[in-house]
């Protein structure tokens, strides 16, 4: 199929090579110093487009190409604000829009595994969950939209926590003296924390391409779940098959609904 990239950063590259091993033909490739592109007839032809970009950018990308009819697969994240209005404009395009935190497979499962253990959390009011996430410093926004997502997950199926709260960042990279001031800030955050709340912790290390740790603990012990991802090719590989699933469809759909058609 021919696919269209936008945004063509790291992610961008590992998209467009494992695209092309998978037999598919990049007729257009966007990144900021060409938007222009998108009223070009190669991206036109696009039969859907990868779109991995920044906050701020995301949502005109996804209404701009949904403009010109070709269907779109967003992995940016930090821009929920703005997710009615760009799902209305689609949808007033008559185009099609897959955006999601995270496309993989993995993480999908992950996020199953937590909701069951979350739910049986629900009769066990002696633990007390946590949720963690580390990614590479290159990362704007926190928590990860993949925290978010596994956030909103436990909330849904433990009744007894009402919401999740920011425990803040620590950027493993700083200072010594500054890791300590970010440590202390965060343990005060902690102790603010209402206990029907769930803290997610974010941390920046290196190029990390994203770990993310659900723990439940009780005084006498701790239940912990880890997703660690080796690489960016299984959000590309996840991506890139988010665009043939979506290539032929019209609407708004989540990344739950595709990885339930093809798992």
């Amino acid at each position: 199929m021919r696919i269209a990239i936008i945004g063509y950063g790291k992610m961008g590259h590992a998209i467009e090579r494992i695209a092309l091993e998978r037999g598919h033909e990049i007729v257009s490739v966007i990144d900021a110093g060409n938007t222009d592109s998108f009223d070009s007839e190669e991206f036109a032809s696009a039969e859907a487009a990868i779109e991995f970009t920044t906050p701020s950018t995301a949502p005109a990308n996804i209404m701009r190409a949904a403009s010109k009819g070709v269907p779109v697969v967003c992995g940016s994240t930090g821009w929920a604000e703005r997710r009615a209005e760009v799902e209305k404009a689609v949808l007033d395009a008559g185009g099609a829009l897959l955006a999601s935190s995270n496309f993989s497979i993995g993480v999908h499962v992950f996020n199953n595994i937590s909701r069951r253990l979350a739910h049986i959390m629900g009769k066990l009011p002696q633990y007390t969950p946590h949720l963690a996430e580390t990614h590479h410093i290159h990362k704007l926004d926190h928590p990860s939209g993949t925290a978010i997502t596994i956030a909103e997950g436990i909330i849904d199926e433990c009744p007894r926590i009402s919401g999740w709260e920011d425990e803040g960042i620590l950027w493993m990279n700083a200072t010594e003296q500054e890791q300590e001031k970010m440590t202390a800030d965060i343990a005060r955050r902690a102790k603010e924390i209402p206990s029907d709340k769930l803290p997610v912790l974010a941390l920046r290390k290196d190029e990390v391409p994203g770990i993310h740790v659900v723990s439940w603990e009780s005084p006498v012990d701790a239940i912990t779940i880890t997703h660690s991802a080796k690489s960016r090719d299984g959000f590309a590989l996840g991506a890139v098959m988010a665009a043939e699933w979506i290539a032929s469809r019209k609407g708004i759909y989540t990344i739950d609904q595709m990885m339930d058609d093809i798992l």
